[in-house]
């Protein structure tokens, strides 16, 4: 299919990342294939994995778009490959899909339905499942404290019979299934490339809700989140940038900071590090945090101390 078909037909763009995750991509492919929607674009990322996947992922699906970068630009870059793409696209929406995901068959009209009949709506997600407990709940939402990062999850660990509500009106929508308005997106900047990995969704985030947008999940649709497969759960590289991330978020986009909002944030990353050094002895998973609240301070952004293991 050519650019131009695409232009005119796809309201949808889905972008999918794969970093060293063949079979979860081909994966999340088939599951896309299964909606039935046939006004979608879907463009994979491939960011720089050992093994070069485009070549068999061509034979497979051939109607997707292939982008590969020779260096792995991180969640964030490798997305924003993506996003540059799809505005050229001109779609009206945008998906932006983890590759370790499988979606249920009606994700796609489902989004879209919802968008349309909501304008005031800037970026939604759908329920997310653990993969491996099918039917408990691993994301249904949050609200996201701007001041010390911390969040409140809805549902989680909860089934679906448990949450009364169609529409779950919040202030976070995690980013493994983010699906957002493209102009509004391309108005934005896309995802914050600094952060590389983590944060920079609870950024986008941000900056919709203070566009005067809302954010809410919607039940009637899902996806099946195998959580954590690029970085490893609870691993010193996760941690690393999940809590420098954290920080710069707060720097970046905290309004008025407050002893309470300290105090919290202190008292959390103590938790955790007591939790790693002592309960679960995972002294790398410390050292992740530690090392990445001192790049912090040491003003460092992007891949950070792992570039050269990420090939960053």
């Amino acid at each position: 299919m050519s650019d131009s078909a695409i232009q005119n037909e796809s309201k949808i763009v889905v972008i999918v990342v794969n970093y060293n995750g063949f079979d979860d991509t081909v994966a999340c492919l088939e599951s896309l294939q299964l909606t039935g929607y046939d006004n979608f674009q879907i463009i994979v990322v491939d960011n720089a994995s050992k093994i070069n996947p485009l070549l068999e992922l061509m034979r497979r699906f051939p109607d997707v778009i292939y982008l590969r970068s020779e260096k792995n630009l991180g969640f964030t870059g490798g997305n924003n490959l993506g996003l540059k793409k799809a505005y050229a696209l001109k779609p009206k929406y945008i998906f932006l899909l983890n590759n370790d995901t499988v979606v249920s068959k009606n994700i796609l009209s489902e989004l879209y339905s919802f968008m349309e009949n909501n304008p005031k709506m800037g970026l939604i997600g759908p329920l997310n499942y653990y993969f491996d407990k099918k039917n408990i709940i691993a994301f249904s939402g949050a609200n996201l404290n701007r001041n010390n990062g911390m969040m409140t999850f809805l549902y989680s660990d909860k089934k679906l019979s448990d949450i009364k509500e169609r529409i779950i009106s919040c202030s976070f929508i995690i980013g493994a299934a983010m699906f957002i308005r493209a102009d509004l997106i391309e108005q934005i900047g896309g995802l914050y490339n600094d952060y590389f990995l983590t944060s920079e969704e609870s950024e986008l985030c941000i900056k919709v809700a203070d566009l005067g947008y809302q954010l809410a999940v919607i039940t009637s649709c899902c996806i099946w989140h195998k959580v954590s497969m690029t970085m490893g759960s609870e691993s010193e590289i996760s941690n690393y940038y999940i809590f420098r991330n954290k920080l710069w978020f707060i720097k970046r986009n905290a309004i008025k900071i407050t002893l309470k909002d300290i105090f919290q944030l202190a008292k959390y990353i103590v938790i955790c590090l007591l939790s790693f050094l002592i309960k679960k002895r995972k002294f790398s998973a410390a050292k992740g945090i530690l090392a990445g609240i001192y790049d912090f301070f040491m003003g460092v952004k992007g891949p950070g101390r792992f570039k050269n293991r990420l090939n960053a």
